[in-house]
């Protein structure tokens, strides 16, 4: 439908209104431009009834003048309503680079093995792929935690991070604890910018077995920060916990998040719809409607009506 920017304008319509008779009689009492008379018509009302020119002059005219009116009250066409789209989300990427990635204990699509760090990398690439939108960091664990790449809308430099990915970077362990505690840091600054906490993927294949922080504590920061934890578990299901310390189930249940066993290639493609279902959604979600202009429309209509104006009134005028 039809709105406009500007109604009040179109309040000079009934101006224009006013005018019509008045302006129409003047152009009615205009004698023709050459007039033949007969001496025996000397009589004769020299007018006649008006001529047809006359009557175009005054519609083009003020059908002109009418939609240069409605031009200037900025309208626009409306469409129909549709839900804003949702605000870019940031999500922190923790990536375990130890040498036990280089394990190749997965299938490729030819029953080929192939290491848990191709596979986590595809799975990377693919998720990222799939949140073209979202802003992402990425941090990886060795024996130490460190950001890789800072936050960023660039997924060309997170990709070609991602590739240079190789197992055994630096050290042996998994510090898995000091990487959550750089993640609570990451979130603790967004939050005193005043930005709203991201969600964060922990991909590893074991449990913790380096650092300074154990996954308990940053359990702890993490559900006082109210962070949300998914977990990819790349790690065979046998694999050992230290008495006492959080599985990934549990960082991810008792975070609010969500724990995937990446037991083959397509359960870690799952991640994606882990993550849509923990996405809240707002019952009252703001919606829009598309705009466009129509300005030009109005005012190219507008003076093409004045220009037939201006030829009828050239006419009348000889």
């Amino acid at each position: 439908m039809i709105g406009f920017d500007s109604p009040w304008v179109l309040l000079l319509l009934g101006v224009l209104a006013l005018l019509v008779p008045r302006w129409s009689r003047r152009i009615l009492a205009r004698p023709p431009a050459r007039v033949l008379r007969h001496p025996a018509l000397g009589s004769t009302n020299a007018r006649g009834r008006p001529q047809g020119g006359q009557r175009w002059l005054i519609l083009f005219l003020f059908l002109g003048l009418s939609i240069l009116i409605v031009a200037l009250a900025r309208p626009v066409w409306v469409g129909e309503s549709a839900p804003v789209d949702p605000p870019a989300r940031s999500i922190v990427l923790l990536v375990d680079a130890s040498p036990s990635m280089s394990i190749r204990d997965f299938r490729d699509a030819d029953g080929d093995p192939v290491s848990r760090m191709t596979v986590m990398r595809e799975a990377l690439l693919a998720f990222i792929d799939a949140h073209p939108g979202d802003r992402f960091s990425l941090l990886v664990v060795t024996d130490s935690a460190g950001t890789l790449v800072p936050e960023t809308d660039d997924h060309s430099v997170l990709r070609f991070w991602i590739e240079q990915l190789e197992p055994g970077l630096d050290g042996s362990a998994t510090a898995l604890g000091d990487g959550l505690a750089v993640a609570m840091e990451q979130i603790a600054r967004r939050r005193e910018r005043g930005q709203a906490p991201p969600q964060l993927l922990v991909w590893t294949d074991g449990v913790n077995t380096g650092g300074e922080m154990s996954p308990a504590e940053a359990l702890t920061l993490a559900r006082a920060e109210n962070i949300e934890l998914f977990t990819i578990n790349l790690a065979p299901a046998d694999s050992g916990v230290a008495p006492g310390e959080p599985t990934l189930e549990d960082l991810a249940a008792l975070s609010g998040g969500e724990a995937i066993a990446a037991g083959d290639r397509e359960a870690l493609m799952s991640v994606t719809d882990a993550m849509a279902r923990h996405r809240s959604v707002d019952a009252n979600q703001p919606t829009h409607r598309t705009r466009h202009a129509l300005l030009g429309w109005f005012l190219a209509a507008g003076l093409f009506a004045l220009l037939l104006a201006q030829f009828f009134n050239a006419r009348l005028r000889g």
